[in-house]
């Protein structure tokens, strides 16, 4: 039976990670299997990157619990709430290697809650000094949800930072091809030319909206939570108010306009602002994708993927994941409404919500964007075939072109008419240019301009003006 128990536990400590084997074979304990993709040893750095990860591991978690209630505690004591001498023992005490991980996951398993657990251990290792004065005041959710918010205060600087690093690349693609003549496809069909560095300037301005929104949350989001039970202060005392600024300014938060026990509309926002990221990086994938494909050949990622069978192919890996991704973040997206559902000045199912929403939201978008980065800065740009898709049209793509140069002469409605009952005639494989030629009113009317009317890059309009305006607007702001 030993030996049984022995072999299951190898096998869970090699599929865990684990790297230790002698201690996996005299091991008797039962470790639980990573089952979900961001903690499993195969695949969640596919699933989020180390910096974002670092942000909501354990390990930060729980520091920055232990560092709200050192600033807790220094707060009080300069205002005499508790003595001087018992807050400096609680910030000897109330340090991440006093802390029994083994002990504070038991504990957590049985209350429900970490913190009741965390003071505990901070307590056995401070003594009275300690346990007498230790989160006076407060209560789990204030040390739990401060602690949240200087996650995201940190998250959203992260994304922030890869969001300037997208547009830069995407800023040198814009201007780059800013004349680089495409089709424009509407409903999956050839409109009229396009340049390959507008439609870049597209993505460029999402994202530099993305980081507008960041900036515009965070100081709603940027704020802490320390006013006791039920948000009112009674258990601080009269001193409350003060120490309640104080806890804030020493952690460079905001002070809240009132307590926000039941009120999350700010991390809300959050999932939603972050969420919004993701519609772009899956705008962007469907893009990258289609134009991707061997019948298209547009434009093909640096990168690639492998096939395990089919030696000739190479897949848009970027893209995949960021579609991908995109869709696993519009499920969180909706948790958004859900975290907001509280009753009174506090219920806990949403609250629990978020303790997976926001670190997954957050990790999902983080690996995007770091697929997007590595995408754009080896991105291969086929122009050529670019310029032979839109002649896959045989001209028919000009039509506009020639309808608005009829229309300066006899007006719009009558030009379209012209123009479209002349296609309506067109016989098969009839290119453009032989049903004008084909037309003596349309052939008189337009005369020695068919050339310059059929030729897309004189029919780019205004787009590389618009994108020189899109890239010096954005560049500013990075």
């Amino acid at each position: 039976m030993n030996k049984t128990i022995a072999a299951v536990t190898t096998t869970i400590y090699l599929i865990t990670g684990c790297c230790n084997v002698a201690q996996a074979k005299t091991s008797t304990n039962t470790i639980a299997p990573n089952v979900s993709v961001f903690d499993s040893a195969i695949y969640r750095d596919l699933f989020g990157t180390p910096e974002m990860r670092s942000i909501f591991s354990d390990e930060n978690q729980i520091k920055n619990w232990l560092l709200y209630e050192r600033v807790l505690a220094s707060a009080q004591a300069k205002y005499g709430v508790i003595p001087k001498a018992n807050a400096r023992k609680i910030e000897q005490a109330a340090q991440f290697k006093n802390i029994d991980i083994n002990a504070l996951r038991a504990g957590t398993n049985k209350v429900g809650r970490p913190i009741k657990t965390l003071i505990k251990l901070v307590n056995k290792k401070g003594g009275r000094a300690v346990s007498n004065y230790l989160h006076w005041g407060s209560t789990t959710q204030d040390v739990m949800d401060t602690a949240t918010v200087l996650e995201i205060r940190n998250a959203l600087k992260l994304l922030d930072k890869q969001l300037a690093d997208v547009i830069k690349l995407t800023a040198q693609l814009s201007e780059k091809y800013k004349r680089t003549v495409m089709a424009a496809r509407t409903n999956g069909q050839q409109a009229t030319p396009t340049s390959f560095g507008f439609r870049m300037a597209t993505y460029m301005v999402e994202f530099y909206h993305h980081r507008q929104r960041i900036a515009e949350l965070l100081p709603r989001v940027s704020i802490g939570q320390s006013t006791g039970a039920v948000g009112t202060l009674a258990a601080t005392g009269p001193k409350g108010l003060k120490v309640e600024a104080e806890v804030n300014k020493q952690l460079n938060l905001n002070v809240p306009i009132i307590p926000w026990n039941a009120s999350r509309d700010h991390f809300a926002e959050t999932l939603a602002v972050v969420g919004l990221i993701n519609g772009t990086l899956s705008r962007l994938a469907t893009d990258i994708n289609n134009w991707s494909r061997i019948e298209v050949g547009e434009v093909k990622e640096g990168e690639g993927g492998a096939s395990s069978t089919m030696p000739q192919k190479k897949n848009p890996r970027a893209s995949e994941f960021m579609s991908g991704l995109a869709r696993m973040a519009r499920v969180r997206m909706s948790g958004a409404l859900e975290i907001t559902d509280h009753a009174d000045t506090r219920t806990g199912s949403p609250w629990i919500a978020e303790w997976s929403l926001i670190p997954e939201m957050f990790l999902i978008t983080s690996e995007s964007l770091n697929r997007a980065e590595r995408m754009f800065s080896k991105l291969k740009v086929y122009p050529e075939r670019m310029k032979q898709n839109l002649e896959l049209s045989q001209g028919y793509s000009m039509s506009q072109a020639v309808m608005q140069y009829l229309a300066v002469k006899i007006g719009r409605d009558k030009a379209y008419k012209m123009v479209k009952a002349a296609i309506k005639k067109a016989k098969p494989n009839q290119t453009f240019r032989q049903v004008i030629l084909s037309n003596p009113t349309l052939k008189k009317s337009i005369g020695d301009n068919l050339d310059r009317l059929l030729n897309p890059e004189n029919y780019l309009g205004a787009a590389p003006e618009m994108v020189d305006r899109a890239v010096r607007t954005v560049k500013k702001g990075i």
